[in-house]
């Protein structure tokens, strides 16, 4: 049965509505202007964790770059001076070389001595440059006997055009570093490094004609030296002050360079029987939260910079295990 509406009487107000249609003007301002402060949040979280992202993988990339560079330097200046048809037949830890008497083996136009079979004196395959950021040696890449082959000469350092004044501090602020073989320039090797230098040890023993098969020393360290002005011997120390460390404390005047100390007597180059090497490499990109504050050392100089890149210096000690050493 229908039930009948009953008429609304004189005076009699409608009751109230209490549902309500939406939010007013007041509670959407709030909720944008909390959404906005939430976005905010987010974003710049997520802009940290994006730059920190990036600064690690550009990390890697240089650690990367430094690990491949040191491979395949330590592996070509282990092999200097190797001599495939090597043989010590005096037992004296001289180079005699097979069957090679009165022939010109290692290429400077001395022809080798007859008796006993070994190369005339300081005539070893050996170090031909042993600047503080430029080295070059030979080794019997070709594997007949002598050192004259074009592929025979190995160098690493940064090319001219990426160094134009040799100081091992790349121009543009990074380059590559390079590697040469025989008279060809030097060829890319990695990416991103912004100096090299190299340090020498060597077993003179004072001039000896024999030396002892052992790296010399200042009583207590080994002396790590270079040749200044490329006459192919080794005349400037690097552990100025001889405290077994080459470090900032080694620039004795503050110029930015380690020069301050001769070696004296100067050391043929050779009689180089280890490598120094010092890689500074750097990030392709400056990191907006890095500021670059550090000191570095880096063979012969002391490198400071106030920036944003950030950089890896590491160095290695290679032996030249044909070249001498017990």
């Amino acid at each position: 049965m229908e039930r009948k509406r009953q008429p609304k009487r004189a005076g009699e107000k409608q009751p109230a509505c209490n549902f309500s249609g939406g939010f007013n003007l007041i509670e959407l301002m709030i909720a944008m202007a909390i959404a906005g402060l939430v976005l905010t949040v987010v974003y710049a979280t997520f802009g940290s964790q994006l730059r920190t992202h990036v600064g690690q993988q550009m990390t890697v990339e240089i650690q990367q770059s430094i690990r491949a560079a040191f491979t395949l330097m330590q592996h070509d200046i282990r092999m200097a001076g190797y001599d495939a048809t090597w043989r010590d037949e005096n037992n004296d830890g001289s180079h005699d070389f097979r069957d090679s008497d009165l022939i010109d083996n290692d290429c400077d136009g001395r022809a080798d001595a007859a008796d006993p079979g070994r190369d005339e004196a300081g005539d070893l395959a050996r170090f031909t440059a042993a600047g503080a950021h430029y080295l070059q040696f030979r080794l019997d890449r070709a594997r007949n006997s002598d050192f004259c082959d074009s592929e025979d000469r190995i160098g690493f350092g940064f090319s001219t055009t990426r160094d134009r004044n040799r100081d091992g501090v790349a121009d543009a602020g990074a380059a590559p570093l390079g590697r040469s073989v025989g008279a060809g320039g030097l060829q890319p090797l990695a990416e991103n490094f912004q100096a090299v230098a190299f340090g020498y040890a060597f077993d003179d023993d004072h001039g000896a004609a024999l030396p002892d098969g052992e790296i010399d020393t200042n009583g207590r360290n080994i002396i790590w030296a270079y040749d200044s002005n490329a006459d192919g011997l080794l005349d400037t120390l690097l552990d100025s002050n001889a405290d077994g460390l080459v470090d900032s404390a080694d620039d004795l005047d503050g110029n930015g360079r380690i020069d301050d100390a001769a070696l004296t007597p100067a050391v043929p180059i050779s009689r180089i029987r280890a490598v120094q090497i010092w890689l500074l490499a750097r990030t392709r990109s400056p990191l907006r939260d890095h500021l670059d504050t550090d000191t570095y050392v880096a063979g012969d100089k002391v490198l400071s910079f106030a920036d944003h890149y950030k950089r890896e210096l590491l160095t290695t000690v290679v032996n030249c295990r044909n070249l001498g050493l017990r």
